[in-house]
């Protein structure tokens, strides 16, 4: 989330229906090393590998990228105990951005406290690209804090107080907790906000037009570029998704034949049900393979499928009917 005032509660797509996605189970980066992500991650940021290998077939197959079986994963879990996970895959190609591309750019965590996040970075592979400042000027706002980490992730690390989120969010149960926002760019703020809310049925909120120095270094934009900023609720009152409309010079995200995407790779959501998905066909919704079920620390045991967004993201589905 970028420093900026709105007026709150102002909705400006959808009508808050079907809403499909119902919270963020894990998300996936792509790494040059993954050795150096789970070693500053775990000697920073306090996340523990819970599961490590080799990514199966089982799992490529579903989302449809053969060419990654075999590569080494870690699957990290914050000091919370929360079941949002962060899971870096080694490709040897740091796929991050400067330059940017359309898909999943920004991962934001819930922070205790950023100030001292801040000093324990200095000397480390986490680049501090702004902040710690306070996102509002009100007593309660929220502290925010723009890093690149040692992959090339850009990272946002917020601390939220009580009654400081305009949002009802909740705050952090460890010094650095899970992630709660993903950050979306593409081309046109309209046709990211037909997919999520006319598509899948969530609210979108707050379309501002933020001076963003972050997104323009990453874009290679001027520093004063403004760049359209919504969010889309998920139920629960727990994650957002950020939507941000880049420069038009920005253009889609390469992959490779049958590899994930580069950099922030996928995101992956619970659904209630993945016949719902499928019933959204005439929406030009489809899976890119059909549904697997997948065992694992993150699984467990639940049928699994990938979609593509509206700018070409990788969205992928767990299905939980238990889901909030």
């Amino acid at each position: 989330m970028q420093t900026g005032a709105t007026a709150a509660g102002d909705i400006i797509a959808g009508d808050g229906g079907a809403k499909l996605l119902r919270g963020i189970a894990i998300v996936t980066h792509c790494v040059e090393d993954i050795g150096v992500a789970v070693a500053h991650w775990s000697r920073y940021l306090d996340y523990a590998v819970v599961e490590s290998g080799s990514l199966g077939a089982d799992a490529c197959a579903a989302w449809d990228a053969p060419a990654a079986a075999g590569q080494r994963y870690a699957l990290m879990q914050p000091a919370s105990g929360e079941t949002c996970y962060l899971r870096f895959v080694e490709t040897g190609v740091r796929g991050h951005g400067p330059p940017a591309s359309w898909g999943w750019t920004a991962t934001e965590l819930l922070v205790q406290d950023p100030d001292a996040l801040a000093t324990r970075f200095a000397g480390s592979a986490f680049r501090r690209l702004s902040g710690p400042g306070d996102l509002y000027p009100r007593p309660n706002a929220p502290r925010a804090m723009q890093v690149i980490g040692p992959s090339g992730e850009l990272l946002y690390f917020t601390r939220l107080l009580p009654g400081g989120s305009r949002y009802g969010l909740r705050q952090a149960r460890s010094p650095v907790d899970r992630p709660f926002i993903c950050t979306l760019g593409g081309p046109a703020s309209a046709h990211m906000h037909d997919f999520y809310a006319g598509v899948l049925g969530h609210r979108i909120m707050e379309r501002t037009p933020f001076v963003n120095g972050t997104l323009a270094m990453l874009c290679q934009a001027p520093p004063g570029t403004v760049f359209p900023t919504a969010v889309a609720r998920i139920p629960g009152r727990r994650f957002l998704l950020e939507l941000d409309e880049f420069p038009e010079h920005i253009g889609p995200r390469h992959r490779e034949p049958g590899q994930l995407p580069p950099g922030m790779s996928m995101v992956s959501f619970l659904v209630r049900s993945l016949d719902a998905v499928q019933a959204l066909r005439q929406a030009g919704v489809t899976l890119r393979a059909p549904p697997r079920t997948l065992q694992g620390v993150a699984y467990g045991g639940r049928r699994v499928a990938v979609i593509e967004g509206a700018v070409g993201e990788w969205l992928e589905l767990i299905e939980d009917p238990a889901a909030p």
